[in-house]
């Protein structure tokens, strides 16, 4: 992961962690697949945009969740 992708997914986490008095579960779960989703066929295709966006929706997914500890294990890898 390069120093962007870190300083990005970082913000994400930031921008989410602020937020959290207005946790929607429901809408963190559709952005947490629709981010496995962009992973997977960014990593098939060969497409690294794609692959780090998803993992970046993936990650704001699971904050808006509320579930800081995956975001965290998840954007550090």
């Amino acid at each position: 992961m390069t120093r962007l992708q870190m300083s990005s997914t970082a913000l994400v986490i930031l921008i989410g962690a602020a937020s959290l008095g207005a946790c929607d579960k429901e809408a963190g779960r559709k952005q947490e697949t629709i981010g496995k989703v962009e992973s997977a066929v960014g990593g098939v295709v060969g497409d690294k945009d794609l692959k780090a966006e998803g993992k970046s929706d993936k990650v704001a997914g699971q904050v808006k969740q509320g579930d800081l500890k995956g975001a965290v294990k998840d954007a550090t890898q």
